[in-house]
């Protein structure tokens, strides 16, 4: 025989539930209920899933607890939601590089209409025994005596998801190789390629926050010698 209480139908409380979701995309659902003393309560497993909204999330934390001998609480909250929409950031800074790296110093049409040295005037400029650049002389031309480095535009994007696909040699190689802009990539000059400087992988529950981190170079595209032909970059998984 079942007792009778408020919201009370056999041997169940009616079910509380809670939903919230934060700025990431992260979604949050909890469960709780009350059952009688006189059930046998098991431990929720951590592979349980809920389907919210068309979203599958799942169990992350369970809790089971006696309430004063009447009952037994049982809360179990789910998250998930992360992966169904890729979380990008980017950022533009200048970082300052050697002014014999710019992709006009020796040819090309710069500012003012040649290339750098042209336009410093060929025999304003100083150069090592071994060839390699020194300096602008004090007669260089538009304004180029003391120039030495430039600003270069420096891109990094950030791609964060949430996934049950561990991280695996093929998601990981990628990390310090040139890779082909995938369609999420934002536009960048032509000429300019992408470095994967990053991946990360947190374990969250059954599943795992991961981060990938790029960073564009300047117009002459990334050293093929030194970072290798271009990859594909680690891709996003769909579950």
């Amino acid at each position: 025989m079942s007792a009778s209480y408020i919201g009370y139908t056999g041997q169940d409380l009616i079910t509380e539930t809670s939903y919230e979701q934060n700025k990431e995309g992260l979604i949050t659902y909890t469960e709780k209920k009350m059952i009688s003393m006189a059930v046998t309560a098991v431990t929720p497993s951590l592979t349980l899933t809920k389907n919210i909204g068309g979203i599958n999330l799942r169990a992350v934390s369970t809790n089971v607890v006696s309430q004063g001998g009447a009952f037994t609480e049982i809360t179990i909250t789910y998250q998930g939601g992360e992966g169904t929409t890729l979380q990008q950031d980017i950022s533009n800074s200048t970082g300052e590089e050697p002014i014999a790296t710019n992709k006009y110093f020796l040819t090309g049409d710069a500012g003012g209409g040649s290339s750098i040295v042209d336009a410093a005037g060929t025999e304003n400029v100083i150069y090592n025994d071994d060839g390699s650049f020194n300096a602008f002389s004090k007669n260089a031309k538009n304004n180029l005596f003391g120039i030495t480095s430039f600003l270069n535009p420096n891109a990094v994007y950030k791609r964060s998801f949430n996934t049950t696909v561990t991280a695996t040699a093929t998601n990981l190689g990628a990390v310090g190789r040139i890779v082909n802009a995938s369609a999420d990539f934002p536009p960048v000059t032509a000429g300019t390629t992408w470095l994967c400087v990053g991946a990360q992988y947190s374990k969250r529950g059954t599943s795992f926050d991961v981060t990938h981190d790029f960073r564009a170079s300047d117009e002459n595209g990334w050293n093929t010698y030194i970072y290798g032909p271009p990859v594909s970059p680690p891709p996003i998984p769909t579950s």
